[in-house]
């Protein structure tokens, strides 16, 4: 699998949340579709995942990005989401429609595969609650509505039309998997702006509006409750991620976004394609002439 992680310096203000900002995780899963020739139809499969979330004790934003490098890794991906997500069960995880995509693909993922996990239950808050009373589209209609640059060449779907081009390596994969990456990071830092501006245009989010989901697909199906989140949240510990020779692992310092992206193009991810065991892979130009640097 293709995995980055990061950690960011910068000013982290909480203008979202009535408790701890170290309470906040940032969850996106990426899709895409597949045949299945079992049940006859195209399933939702899961391609990657995106969290972010600060560390107390450093006062760093940590990144994690990581992506299928062949589609019979699906299920390994899935039990890692799922002890992140057990390991953060306390805190609060956050994305837009999360509650009705990214858990219900998971769940349903969970189902297929019968993969036992400790987590019955995740406390969530949507964005997609206020998009409909606030006249804004998907997340990249958030970010525009408070006033957050991205710079985002792609959206959602493109991971659902390329996916199957990163498994083949079928050319240009490499810019595919770099435009995924880009697309991820963008999404990762504006996170934390939101966090910053939520509340130049909104309320702020209070313990009362944090829902409880179900996850465990085993469970009872059951209507939304309301649970508090505990205010002596342990920390995540780093450790939790450790790099392995298949990993893409990077542990940067970056002020902005915009270096972050360069150092990842320049460094991290050309360092990551020289390793892939592809003889063809090895003769191929550098990526410090790709356009990701010009945009830059």
């Amino acid at each position: 699998m293709y995995k980055l992680e990061l950690k960011i310096d910068g000013k982290f203000v909480n203008n979202f949340y009535n408790g701890s900002i170290y309470d906040l995780v940032f969850l996106d899963l990426e899709f895409w579709p597949d045949y299945d020739y079992t049940e006859g139809k195209a399933v939702q499969r899961i391609y990657g995942y995106t969290l972010t979330r600060l560390i107390k004790s450093n006062k760093k934003q940590y990144i994690k990005i990581k992506f299928l490098e062949f589609k019979t890794e699906e299920e390994e991906l899935i039990k890692e989401i799922t002890q992140d997500i057990d390991a953060l069960s306390d805190k609060v995880l956050i994305g837009f429609n999360i509650k009705d995509s990214d858990l219900v693909t998971l769940r349903n993922r969970l189902k297929v595969m019968s993969i036992d996990t400790d987590v019955k239950s995740v406390n969530i808050f949507d964005f997609r609650k206020y998009s409909k009373s606030y006249e804004y589209r998907g997340l990249n209609g958030l970010f525009e509505y408070l006033a957050i640059k991205v710079n985002k060449k792609i959206d959602g779907s493109y991971f659902h039309k390329n996916a199957k081009k990163i498994f083949s390596r079928k050319s240009p994969w490499k810019d595919i998997l770099l435009n995924m990456f880009e697309y991820c990071l963008e999404d990762a830092a504006g996170h934390f702006e939101i966090v910053s501006n939520w509340n130049t245009r909104f309320p702020k989010i209070t313990k009362d509006m944090v829902t409880s989901e179900l996850l465990n697909y085993s469970a009872i199906e059951k209507e939304t409750s309301f649970q508090p989140i505990h205010q002596d949240a342990e920390i995540f510990s780093m450790e939790n991620f450790q790099a392995s020779s298949e990993q893409l692992l990077s542990l940067l310092t970056v002020v902005d976004l915009e270096a972050l992206i360069v150092k990842i193009v320049q460094k991290t991810l050309k360092e990551e394609i020289q390793k892939l065991k592809h003889e063809d892979l090895l003769t191929q130009p550098t990526l410090a002439n790709h356009p990701l640097k010009v945009f830059v």
